[in-house]
């Protein structure tokens, strides 16, 4: 199993488990934390919030923090790692269970 390594303050460090990860997007609360989502986990728990440092709307993550940790997880993949894949359309988003 693959772990990416969340970095914080004074060199400490959390990490995130890398497999059966179904989505990774920002939350909509005021400062935006980075929410993974794992596929076949228990409602109370499949989901890992990240959240900032600081509770301001300036402090919150953005969609290129979403987007450099979606690129982390795929890397640790191993393997064949991500493949591309061309759609006709643009997703919107991904959800897991029911909505």
């Amino acid at each position: 199993m693959g772990y990416v390594k969340l970095p914080k303050a004074d060199g400490a460090f959390d990490i995130l488990p890398a497999e059966l990860v179904g989505s990774v997007k920002l939350s909509s609360d005021t400062a935006k934390q980075i929410d993974v989502a794992y596929i076949g986990g228990d409602a109370a728990t499949d989901t890992i919030s990240i959240a900032p440092v600081g509770t301001d709307v300036s402090d919150s993550f953005a969609d290129t923090d979403v987007q450099a940790l979606v690129k982390a997880i795929g890397t640790i993949g191993g393997g064949s790692g991500m493949i591309e894949v061309s759609l006709s359309k643009v997703v919107l988003s991904t959800t897991i269970g029911a909505s």
